[in-house]
């Protein structure tokens, strides 16, 4: 007869399978489409990592010194015990690994009844992992990694650890601190140093902040294990020594441990999808679920939009509409005969539909005997090589065979930002491969910073006339919040409307309308405790009382006001919370990495129910920033310094990483005048995100995207006015940079 006890786990068990299987199978909804199923041949991992149940590269609870190729993002959930963690992993570049975690203790309530329900304690953590050394033919592999370093640090450990191959056996042998080292082996050897690394500082109740007992306390632990590769493709068997005994946990909890081994095997289903069991600390039975891919490499849906024209000898490239008229063709006076004979088509709408059919829309040309040139704004290819070679394309196959050079001013969203000049006869021999190359292309073509304005036309497009064009787009929406006391996960579905109607080039009024489909935001019951201006933390109060409302309803201009200096102006409803009026400008020449500008804002709160009421609280707030991107390995680091929307003073620092296929990770940290103690739990504003572009997920072309924003904590510090379509992103594919680094696609 079974014991109760022993049922009880079973039954916890099963719950805890089902929940698993379906946190996986909303992960596997959002990351399977980066997955195409065209892509057979394509290995995101040709040595499949395994993950730990902390959501790093390692075994069951402890680290390796390996990290997943670079590029590699994946969200792992677990549970061991009271213990659920759902972690989201990224390697930033072959040597950094980030991880970002919320774990959930079970057995501890979150707050009182009256404040948070039955909603467990749940806990933000973030790891990093360096490695160090690379392994060689003897010498192991290296690294040195920080868990759970930000925050409450409930879970902070530090570890140095080493891993060595031996044909299908990855040995890896190591020492930790913190939570990592409580069976306390032997003394710490960093007290050498110093006799500050005997004593271990905790971190604040307010958490968020870094804390200050890296690689302290006054003892250390081994830790190590092994990793078998079986015959079996995909499964791998693990055996580990964990170094922490369990009698220090967070909130006081303390657990029974009969054995330091963890067991436990993970298996590779898929490239993208591994399951794992285990057994811990010789008394509980462990499952982890992790999906991966590699945002780096991902392969890109098949196109179905319009393959690129077949570039005519220059003899062929009068357009048809143009030539003569053969002698046999029907003579027509004064209209009689068999028909009228049509008027000949001129030649810049010709252009001007080709292009059209080729992403490109032509605002004004100038065509002479021997140059041409044209305005031209280009929004379909990211590759901005590959929508150049088309224009070039285009320009060259309906252009007489005298026109041998053409200039291509690129304008965005109304301004004109770069100009290239090509040559017939090196296109001609780049595009085709026959007597020149894509290297004599770059030497020859000639780059250049566009004037403001529209130089002398001789063809209007479409595009340039006074008359509005509306464009509109219906959309499914998605917004939650994670961690929130009354509950884990709370999310809305809904459908936006997209209105935008362009009055003129750079001139562009637009609206984005929310209707509400499902939600759970009733469940929201705790309201700000902020001491500032309740500029952001008033959220819960917009998600309950905003679920249909407009997001935002502005006009925007922008404009040239010197080569390479741009501006911007806006008003209206520009975000959910505030509306207002401000403008921006921006210096970023085309061959500069450097990008410098201003903004300024007058900004007034507006009603929770998100229509077109307003509060009384209004601010004046702007910043100045600096931009700079290192060619190598395609990073941008950006510092805003200014006022914020709470009236603190104070400068954001922002990283981010582009990826070749244009996927963005970045994170971000804001320090003002407001102390920690006054900016509440999570002491400074910070947060990550993630920037994915369409073009790796629809079966056409497309310069758009879609991105997501984390922030451990929405609260009123540090606070920045949400600015749509900013200069620098406006601006920013247009590039030396840019076109140096993809020239090699402009002949596709």
């Amino acid at each position: 007869m079974a014991r109760p006890g022993r049922c009880l786990i079973v039954r916890s068990n099963r719950r805890c399978a089902r929940r698993v299987i379906r946190a996986a199978s909303c992960l596997t909804a959002i990351l399977a489409p980066t997955v195409p199923g065209h892509a057979s041949d394509w290995d995101p991992f040709p040595d499949t990592p395994v993950l730990s149940d902390y959501g790093s590269v390692g075994l069951i609870q402890t680290p390796t010194a390996r990290l997943a190729p670079e590029g590699t993002l994946s969200f792992t959930t677990s549970r061991v015990g009271v213990y659920n963690r759902h972690n989201a992993m990224f390697t930033l570049t072959p040597r950094i690994e980030a991880v970002l975690r919320y774990s959930i203790t079970r057995n501890i309530p979150f707050g009182p009844v009256a404040f948070s329900g039955d909603t467990p304690q749940t806990d933000r953590g973030f790891d990093l992992k360096l490695l160090l050394v690379k392994e060689g033919r003897i010498r192991p592999a290296l690294a040195v990694g920080l868990r759970d370093f930000i925050g409450t640090g409930g879970f902070q450990g530090e570890y140095v650890i080493a891993s060595k191959t031996a044909g299908p056996v990855d040995l890896s042998f190591g020492m930790g601190w913190g939570s990592l080292g409580t069976r306390g082996h032997i003394g710490n050897p960093l007290r050498v140093l110093s006799s500050r690394f005997d004593t271990r500082d905790g971190f604040s109740g307010l958490g968020g902040e870094l804390g200050t007992a890296y690689f302290r306390g006054p003892k250390v632990a081994f830790f190590g294990g092994v990793r078998y590769d079986t015959p079996i493709d995909g499964l791998t068997a693990i055996a580990e020594y964990d170094p922490n005994n369990y009698q220090s946990e967070p909130l006081g909890n303390r657990f029974r441990v009969r054995a330091p081994v963890n067991f436990g095997v993970s298996y590779a289903v898929k490239p993208w999808l591994q399951i794992g069991a285990n057994y811990q600390r010789g008394n509980r039975l462990g499952l982890r679920i992790s999906l991966l891919s590699n945002v780096g490499t991902l392969p890109t849906m098949p196109k179905i939009d319009p393959p690129a024209p077949p570039l005519r000898a220059a003899d062929e490239s009068l357009p048809a509409t143009t030539a003569p008229a053969p002698e046999s063709a029907p003579k027509t006076i004064e209209g009689i005969g068999p028909e009228a004979a049509a008027p000949p088509e001129e030649p810049g709408k010709v252009i001007e539909r080709a292009l059209l059919e080729q992403g490109s829309v032509l605002i004004k040309a100038n065509l002479q005997p021997r140059h041409a040139t044209f305005y031209v704004a280009q929004g379909r290819y990211r590759n901005v090589s590959t929508g150049l070679g088309r224009i070039g394309r285009v320009a060259f196959n309906n252009l007489p065979s005298t026109v041998g050079s053409v200039e291509v001013v690129f304008v965005e969203n109304g301004m004109q930002t770069m100009s290239v000049m090509l040559y017939r006869g090196q296109f001609a021999g780049a595009v085709t491969g026959v007597n020149g190359s894509t290297d004599e292309l770059w030497a020859r073509s000639v780059f250049s910073q566009a004037e403001p304005g529209y130089g002398a036309s001789q063809f209007e497009g479409a595009a340039a006339e006074t008359k509005p064009r509306l464009f509109y787009g219906v959309r499914p929406a998605l917004r939650t919040t994670i961690g929130r006391p009354e509950a884990f996960l709370l999310y809305q579905f809904w459908v936006k409307l997209n209105l935008m109607m362009e009055l003129k080039p750079g001139l562009i009024a637009s609206s984005s309308i929310g209707y509400n489909v499902s939600n759970n935001f009733s469940q929201i019951k705790n309201g700000s405790d902020s001491s500032l201006p309740r500029v952001r933390s008033d959220i819960a109060e917009y998600l309950k009382n905003g679920r249909t409302a407009v997001t935002h309803l502005q006009g925007d201009y922008n404009f040239g006001i010197a080569p390479g200096l741009y501006g911007h102006v806006y008003g209206g409803l520009l975000e959910e919370m505030f509306g207002g009026v401000g403008g921006e400008i921006l210096y970023r020449p085309y061959d500069s990495r450097l990008a410098l500008g201003v903004d300024l804002n007058w900004a007034k709160q507006r009603n929770f129910e998100g229509f077109f009421g307003f509060k009384s609280y209004s601010i004046i707030t702007g910043h100045a920033t600096a931009s700079y991107d290192f060619r190598a390995p395609d990073i941008r680091m950006t510092v805003r310094a200014g006022r914020y929307l709470a009236g603190d003073w104070g400068a954001t620092f922002d990283v981010s990483r582009t990826f070749p296929s244009g996927v963005r990770v970045g994170g971000f940290f804001t320090r003002t005048n407001v102390s920690a103690a006054e900016f509440g739990e999570g002491s400074f504003d910070k947060g990550i995100y993630l920037r994915l572009p369409f073009d790796a997920l629809f079966n056409r072309h497309t310069r758009g995207g879609t991105g997501v924003n984390w922030r451990p904590l929405i609260r009123d510090g540090g606070q920045q006015l949400l600015i749509r379509n900013p200069l620098l992103e406006s601006v920013d594919a247009m590039t030396l940079d840019s076109f140096q680094r993809t020239w090699p696609d402009i002949g596709d």
